[in-house]
């Protein structure tokens, strides 16, 4: 699906949902379990319409994937689901010259944008990660979701360097994951006329940051409860923040477990959560690729508990 930056900038005013990647038993990308994956999400409810879906990205372990298999997941996801919304190629890397030719490749493939992480590794500085997407903007006509992942990066970008980069003509969008409320909120009021500025932390978020300005949220429950994703969505664009307010209530023991596994055995651990409870309700995805390990088994039971505490209607 072909489509114009300022166009994905109107369609990311929706779900982005963020998707796992499929690894059969050998840890080998499965295409044909990523293409039913997507399939479950599409089917459940998140189209153009609502939003796009983002292959490739932290929770797709983009950091376990060669570029090859990132293309082969794009791949996937273009023949399945291509026609229906848009497909976000996540193309982040602490290599700038890797990050342009993965943002060809992804044009090539027929990808309707790119999301791309700032630099990484060494930690940046604000003259470095305003450098890195001038350059990325200029080899790309594709629109860009720019990524503030401070855990990644250990840097968050300040407003004014964003509003630096959101003047580049094919920045279109921020996943703003600052662990900062505030400075979302900033970012959203002094940035929201140039771009979309998404609530990078999904529902634990909602629909707190709707107030606060954003005009999007990503999902990653979309892996195991697309409905509810819409839901949020619905109920967040509607106004009805009572009832957005209840459904992230209804996600409560999700959004707890969720986030003690990410205290004590960090990202992986939330990856390795959402790939569980994806094949509890149906749409397996496979193991997780190292260094992302299986649950214990104390954490499948507090896995078990949670997903019956959920009304996935």
């Amino acid at each position: 699906m072909h489509v114009e930056p300022k166009e994905l900038q109107q369609q990311l005013q929706g779900i982005s949902a963020i998707t796992s990647t499929a690894f059969d038993a050998g840890q080998e990308v499965d295409v044909a379990a990523m293409k039913r994956h997507l399939r479950f999400i599409v089917d459940n409810g998140i189209t153009k319409k609502n939003g796009v879906v983002v292959v490739t990205g932290s929770t797709g372990e983009c950091g376990a994937l060669s570029t090859q298999e990132r293309v082969r997941v794009w791949d996937a996801a273009l023949e399945e689901v291509g026609d229906e919304l848009p497909v976000v190629a996540g193309v982040n890397h602490s290599n700038l010259r890797e990050a342009i030719e993965m943002a060809r490749l992804a044009e090539k493939a027929g990808a309707a944008g790119i999301m791309a992480v700032s630099p990484y590794y060494y930690p940046p500085r604000a003259d470095v990660v305003l450098d890195f997407y001038k350059r990325l903007s200029e080899a790309t006509p594709l629109g860009i979701m720019l990524y503030n992942n401070t855990e990644v990066t250990h840097f968050d970008i300040p407003v004014d360097v964003l509003s630096e980069i959101a003047d580049l003509e094919n920045v279109v969008g921020i996943k703003e994951c600052s662990p900062n409320f505030a400075k979302m909120e900033q970012s959203a009021r002094l940035l929201g006329s140039k771009l979309t500025v998404i609530n990078g932390h999904g529902e634990f978020l909602e629909p707190m940051a709707a107030l606060a300005g954003t005009t999007g949220f990503i999902s990653s429950t979309a892996n195991f409860a697309p409905g509810i994703a819409v839901n949020m969505w619905n109920a967040r664009s509607a106004g009805d923040y009572v009832k957005a307010k209840s459904i992230r209530d209804n996600l409560t023991p999700y959004l707890d477990l969720a986030g003690r596994l990410g205290a004590s055995g960090g990202e992986p651990k939330v990856l390795s959560l959402l790939k569980y409870l994806a094949a509890q309700i149906g749409s397996p995805v496979g193991p997780g690729r190292n260094p992302v390990l299986p649950l214990s088994q104390s954490e499948l039971q507090a896995a078990d508990a949670a997903l019956a505490a959920i009304d996935l209607a």
